[in-house]
């Protein structure tokens, strides 16, 4: 049997490499991302930034006053816009796992902390603004 050091070099190299990589990834602190019941979530949202992530025709209809609407995705492209020194408090038509999603990228773009509506604007009973 013939011993060639080559063979044993390139998959030790290969998987140090990889174990660096995964080993390097930033981790992030979802824990930011808290659920507030609807009485939490009134007496807490003045504190902070308000966000509707709703459709824009859904917004326009009724709407939680003071809130500004980023329709899902698109708060992404007016970060700018938004305070990392705030806290983010979410609102959509029911907590869903957009909702979700667009909390954790918020969280890895350095924002926290993150409150989201739990049952969303369906289960919000106080006064909206038409």
């Amino acid at each position: 049997m013939d011993f060639n050091i080559i063979d044993w070099i390139i998959p030790i190299v290969l998987g140090l490499a990889i174990g660096l990589f995964f080993a390097s990834r930033k981790q992030y602190d979802y824990s930011k991302i808290i659920t507030l019941k609807k009485e939490e979530f009134a007496q807490s949202m003045r504190k902070g930034q308000l966000i509707d992530i709703r459709s824009e025709s859904d917004y326009k209809q009724k709407k939680i006053s003071g809130s500004k609407n980023f329709p899902k995705r698109s708060i992404f492209a007016s970060l700018q816009i938004l305070r990392k020194d705030q806290a983010i408090f979410i609102v959509d038509q029911h907590l869903s796992p957009i909702s979700r999603s667009v909390a954790k990228k918020l969280v890895r773009k350095g924002f926290g902390p993150i409150y989201l509506l739990d049952g969303g604007l369906d289960q919000w009973t106080y006064s909206l603004k038409e």
